[in-house]
């Protein structure tokens, strides 16, 4: 007990000075929360403290430490913003939260195009990951052993406080092995007690006989419990088990994770009811890692504030973007969970909307800064992804996973056939959009440009995915 209290210490200073975690005590802190949860069943009162604080003042005061600290390492250590500061004559030392604007924000080309600018000089490279690439070249972020380490421990204690995860569950990534994400999703799983299963971006049909094929294996589920995925596998997924005829009643997920790309409501319902399991929203990207997001039941993505400072800036001015209005995530990641690739002000790309005044979250997250749930990108004419997706995926008989191109303001929509009642559906239900048309195409080859969704990373397997057996259901 002495010792835990000790770590727990040790873990709270370095939270609330910004400077570096002693690993040995994360690690150890993830290890007495298993025992804690292996002997009571429960993580006992005010444990998710160890996560974040909802106290307003204290949180601003740790936001501008670590901000600070995070910005003398990048200016100091960085050669990209080391130039950047002797060129523009801004202090790093001035800068505080609300300057940050005296910053230009770090575009992703940059990133792209020299990452080594952004390795800061004294670090110790360990793992380099790339990015999927599905918008261009992928992006190269590199990350040193105590960024893996620390990550990892630290989405442990958050798969056991929050996310429920328990030594009996089975848990499989259906995700692109080249993301930092499978590194720290192995890791941070068996640190649980869980097993983990890398699924990998398979045959849609061989993933559901592997979801589906009892385990055998002593102290765990007998099917996989937790899948996490992107939005377009797990369409692709959705379609072949309507197409095979699999029911809730085959599988024994409680729950899926979606992340990577736009999830709709559509979706969402559509494989709950497929899967028998409840799916998250969650927001991630290799470059802001450990910053990540999770929709809550309201519909609002909530960004905590703690491992970095998220901003959302007009896509055009990059001037704070105003309530209700749409906005580019911009984030930084503080220094104390990131040492090698630093990055200031990153412009995800990634378009969200500020939340009105008068719409304050009432849930469970409440205390922690939201937007919407991630818009994806946005046409020249103002129609997001979520916009089309929306529309899409609405619509049952539309093959999955959605690929459409967009020709101005004419949609040209992959449906398998040509179909005027269903074109009839769609043109009614995208009323108010700016379209002036909409096309039905036969393939994707069909589409005036090409789509790409990360279900076509697929990795190619000698398996044979099986039928399922009549009567085992």
């Amino acid at each position: 007990m002495f010792g835990t209290a000790v770590r727990q210490l040790g873990y709270a200073w370095s939270m609330m000075s910004g400077r570096r975690f002693r690993l040995r005590d994360v690690s150890a802190l993830v290890d007495d929360l298993r025992t804690t949860l292996e002997t009571f069943g429960s993580p006992g009162e005010g444990a998710d403290d160890m996560l974040a604080g909802n106290d307003p003042e204290l949180q601003e005061d740790l936001t501008k430490r670590r901000l600070r600290r995070t910005i003398k390492h990048a200016a100091a250590e960085s050669p990209y913003y080391r130039r950047w500061f002797a060129e523009h004559g801004v202090d790093p030392a001035s800068i505080t939260p609300e300057t940050i604007a005296s910053i230009a924000p770090t575009p992703k080309s940059a990133l792209r195009g020299m990452p080594s600018a952004f390795v800061s000089d004294l670090a110790k490279p360990a793992l380099l990951a790339h990015t999927t690439g599905t918008t261009g070249t992928p992006t190269l972020v590199w990350f040193s052993a105590y960024e893996i380490e620390l990550m990892s421990s630290m989405a442990a204690l958050a798969q056991m406080l929050t996310g429920g995860v328990r030594a009996e569950h089975v848990w499989a990534n259906a995700i692109n092995s080249r993301s930092i994400a499978q590194v720290i999703a192995e890791r941070s799983v068996t640190r649980t007690g869980a097993a983990f299963v890398h699924l990998g971006t398979v045959d849609p049909a061989a993933a559901l006989d592997r979801l589906a094929t009892p385990l055998h294996v002593p102290g765990k589920q007998p099917q996989i419990t937790h899948l996490n995925l992107t939005a377009s596998y797990l369409g692709a997924l959705v379609q072949e088990a309507e197409r095979g005829g699999w029911t809730a009643r085959d599988f024994g997920l409680v729950e899926i994770w979606s992340g990577g790309e736009v999830l709709t409501d559509a979706l969402r319902t559509r494989a709950e009811e497929t899967f028998g399991a409840t799916v998250m929203d969650g927001y991630s990207m290799t470059e802001i890692a450990p910053v990540t997001g999770q929709v809550c039941p309201d519909g609002h993505l909530h960004l905590p504030p703690d491992q970095g400072l998220v901003e959302v800036l007009d896509p055009v001015t990059l001037e704070p973007a105003a309530p209700g209005e749409i906005g580019t995530l911009v984030v930084t990641p503080f220094s104390t969970y990131r040492d090698t690739t630093l990055l200031l002000r990153y412009l995800t790309g990634d378009l969200v909307r500020a939340l009105p005044e008068d719409e304050k979250p009432a849930c469970r997250m409440a205390a922690i800064p939201a937007t919407s749930r991630v818009l994806g990108r946005m046409s020249e004419s103002g129609i997001t992804t979520r916009d089309v997706l929306d529309l899409l995926q609405g619509e049952p008989a539309l093959p999955l996973p959605t690929r459409y191109a967009l020709d101005g303001t004419l949609l040209h929509v992959v449906a398998g056939k040509d179909d005027p009642a269903l074109l009839s559906r769609l043109e009614e239900r995208a009323h108010g959009l700016p379209l002036t048309g909409i096309v039905l195409a036969e393939t994707p080859e069909d589409l005036p440009s090409p789509c790409h969704v990360r279900a076509d990373l697929l990795e190619h397997s000698f398996e044979r995915p099986v039928p399922p057996l009549i009567g085992a259901r």
